[in-house]
């Protein structure tokens, strides 16, 4: 987990501040959480009395309920649409799986007393203990109630199962759309390493704010060199195989499996180097010496990197404006005064003292006595290429 130090990770999800972010602090790495999902608890009557009667017309082995007050809901359309007590009987031959004693309880309202429940009220305990077993041809009715409970639902489907989702919440675009730009541009800036898509939805709202932006260009190149994509499951990946990326994939939709995916990957696509004996790594909003961070400024990161990329050549001070896509409009003095505070960055670190930014007179800057150490996988089409399974 500590190659993840210091590198800034985008979490896009339904929620202000999501689980994962507890996940990602323990690694040392930066989370910055994106509320880019409006999840409301009103469901479209249309589509759950749709779900409803593909669940009553054939027999159903296993019945997921995320929440008492999601089933209720579920419920009162059923009853509305005249397929309660229809569904009913097909729960009761059914083995009922409860997230908790709330869910349980409303179950039991039912007349049903055959209910199994997570001592840890997660709705993840109840599809992984699914996963577990030969789910080949087997009926699951799910109560979806968040983008993580899709994914799940996706994830059986991929083990063998005929899923029927029972969508007791809407997602919808933030009420705000800066908050999508935000992203986009955070994106854009490099200012991210990586980021971790935890719903379809996610995915969807990103790219379509930045084709309303007029920006979609951009954030696709970004995302197929600089900042890493790393999905929670094949749903959230879709939206951009779609547009021609090839994003990673966590091994489940699990929080955990989807830290070990961003630890596994985003190390390849970083930039790494040795310099006098340490390891420096290039992150969007630090640099990395031996898994120590030390935050840096935007501007000297990206001077940073555009040498980094090249060890040994000199580049030009034009030549690191056109590496950084943000630099258009800025003058060789900028790009001066950020090697400046780059230099000074590494004052009181393990490379204070090394002549780490030369100075090529006439010429620009370079990078030297440094050997790439870890390449980026821009120069590895297979790294990009190959999700988890």
């Amino acid at each position: 987990m500590q190659e993840l130090a210091g590198c800034t990770i985008a979490v896009v999800s339904e929620r202000r501040r999501h689980d994962l972010t507890d996940l990602l602090e323990a690694t040392a790495a930066r989370p910055v959480n994106i509320q880019a999902v409006r999840s409301v608890a009103q469901p479209i009557a249309e589509h759950v009395a749709a779900a409803t009667r593909r669940c009553i017309e054939r027999p159903v082995h296993e019945v997921i309920v995320s929440s008492g007050f999601g089933l209720r809901a579920w419920l009162r359309i059923a009853e509305q649409n005249g397929h309660l007590d229809a569904l009913v009987a097909r729960l009761s031959h059914a083995r009922l799986l409860a997230r908790d004693a709330h869910a349980a309880d409303t179950l039991r309202d039912l007349g049903l007393s055959q209910i199994w429940a997570t001592a840890s009220a997660s709705v993840e305990d109840l599809f992984r203990y699914l996963s577990a077993q030969p789910m080949t041809g087997r009926r699951v009715v799910a109560q979806v109630e968040s983008e993580r409970h899709r994914e799940y639902c996706e994830a059986l489907r991929r083990h063998g199962a005929v899923v029927v989702e029972v969508a007791t919440s809407r997602f919808l675009p933030p009420l705000r759309t800066d908050v999508l730009r935000r992203l986009g541009t955070l994106v854009i800036r490099r200012q991210v390493d990586a980021l971790a898509l935890t719903g379809p939805s996610s995915s969807e709202n990103l790219l379509r704010q930045a084709t309303a932006d007029g920006v979609l260009d951009e954030v696709l190149n970004t995302l197929a060199t600089d900042v890493t994509p790393v999905c929670l499951g094949h749903l959230a990946a879709e939206p951009l195989r779609a547009h021609g990326l090839t994003p990673y994939v966590a091994r489940a939709p699990a929080l955990t499996d989807l830290v070990n995916a961003l630890s596994a990957y985003l190390p390849r696509r970083t930039i790494e180097l040795t310099v006098a004996g340490h390891r420096l790594g290039v992150r969007s909003q630090a640099v990395v010496i031996d898994h120590r961070a030390i935050p840096v400024q935007p501007g000297p990161i990206a001077v940073l990197r555009a040498l980094a990329r090249r060890p040994g050549r000199v580049l030009s001070p034009a030549e690191i404006r056109n590496d950084s896509p943000t630099w258009s409009d800025v003058d060789d003095h900028a790009v001066e005064m950020a090697v400046s505070r780059l230099r000074r960055a590494f004052d009181g670190t393990p490379l204070q003292g090394v002549d780490l930014v030369q100075t090529v007179m006439k010429r620009g800057y370079r990078i030297a006595s440094a050997r790439v150490a870890a390449t980026r996988s821009e120069a590895s089409t297979a790294d990009r290429t190959t999700p988890l399974p």
